[in-house]
């Protein structure tokens, strides 16, 4: 991914994101040498998956190559920062890996579930609680 804002007039910002790898181990490497930001650990997700990205400072109108390595395999793209301006609703972005949107309606869905039962069982948990006090009430008195 790359900035539309640039620290000065001739350089800015480029990021390389990783998403939904299934091993821990994955390093990112830019054609820039000047980093910006670099996670030391990738992230898991919910899913299961792991996360990681890289930011490196670019000149203007520079390639950026994005290589993601882990294995035996390695996944490349590329990118330039220009001036040129974005229309508003785009974004111009690397993909390294785009399984995201089907990931996460499962995980609305298994959400919702998980709610659902828990108000199931809380409502059971309540009926019991006041069919036990109406009944000691009835011994009771």
């Amino acid at each position: 991914m790359k900035s539309k804002k640039q620290i000065d007039s001739s350089t800015g910002k480029a990021a390389c994101l990783a998403r939904n790898f299934d091993t821990k181990n994955i390093s990112l490497e830019m054609s820039s040498n000047m980093v910006a930001y670099e996670q030391r650990t990738s992230i898991l997700t919910s899913e299961g998956l792991y996360d990681t990205i890289k930011v490196v400072d670019v000149a203007k109108d520079q390639e950026v190559n994005c290589t993601a390595k882990f294995g035996n395999k390695a996944i490349t793209a590329n990118s330039e920062l220009s001036e040129e301006p974005e229309e508003p609703g785009t974004e111009k972005a690397c993909n390294i890996m785009d399984a995201s949107l089907q990931a996460d309606t499962k995980v609305e869905k298994a959400n919702m579930l998980s709610v659902a039962v828990l108000g199931l069982r809380v409502l059971l948990a309540k009926s019991i609680a006041f069919n036990t006090l109406m009944s000691i009430k009835l011994f009771l008195f």
